[in-house]
């Protein structure tokens, strides 16, 4: 998982989050619960001390995906990189605030971020990170010379009140589906099986599709894909929430 290292969280001093930074609709600041309704339940959530990182794919390739960070029920962070290292500008993913793309040219997002400190991380990849304004900071790493990721951080406030946390539904049942609000079936599909790699079964096995189907309740569209693990032979059902797109694509 890619995340920004522990140099950028003391080479920005940061104050409260500015609700009007966004991108993908992420809004730093913002309450992390407004996700779901656009972003869909993320692919996995990890704890990492008292905050909280989701993972949601971007789609158009393979590799690149989205981390945002939740403290407190908000959202302080938000990081869009590649697995694989960019030979071009990767046209799936959307300018960040300030119109820099992944696989831009590191003389590119310098003349976008004149003020930035260049450095070396812990892995050898060059990045330049610094203050977009008083209260939020960004950093960029770049691979082959071209960058690789886009780090955006804001604290929020502590004098806001604490909200509910980013969770992950158990998808074990209709009532606990998996919110999956992709544009097509197509890649909804896909979305589902990628999330499934996410959640391994046992021992890092992968859980094997055994069969799927479709169900439906008053409005609501659901994939239900029955699943086994090859490690201990234990089937469950995952249940996914189409509603968004199914029967309008």
């Amino acid at each position: 998982m890619s995340f920004a290292p522990s140099w950028f969280f003391a080479a920005v001093i940061l104050l409260a989050a500015e609700p009007q930074t966004s991108w993908h609709d992420v809004t730093l600041g913002a309450p992390a619960s407004t996700l779901r309704a656009s972003l869909g339940d993320p692919l996995r959530i990890v704890s990492i001390s008292d905050r909280r990182v989701a993972r949601y794919w971007l789609v158009g390739s393979n590799s690149t995906y989205l981390l945002v960070v939740e403290q407190n029920g908000y959202v302080a962070d938000f990081e869009a990189f590649t697995d694989a290292a960019p030979s071009g500008i990767l046209d799936n993913v959307a300018p960040d605030p300030s119109g820099v793309r992944l696989g831009d040219t590191m003389g590119s997002v310098k003349s976008k971020h004149l003020g930035f400190h260049q450095d070396v991380d812990e892995d050898g990849r060059t990045f330049i990170v610094g203050r977009i304004s008083s209260t939020v900071g960004a950093s960029y790493t770049f691979q082959n010379g071209r960058l690789r990721s886009f780090f955006w951080r804001a604290t929020p406030s502590d004098s806001n009140p604490a909200l509910a946390r980013l969770t992950a539904p158990a998808g074990d049942s209709v009532s606990s589906a998996i919110l999956d609000v992709q544009r097509n079936d197509s890649d909804g599909v896909a979305w589902e099986y990628r999330y499934l790699t996410f959640h391994p079964c046992a021992d890092n096995s992968r859980w094997q599709l055994k069969n799927q189907s479709l169900l439906h309740d008053g409005a609501h569209a659901y994939d239900r894909l029955h699943v086994v693990c090859p490690a201990t032979n234990a089937e469950r059902d995952f249940y996914f929430d189409i509603s968004s797109y199914f029967g309008k694509t």
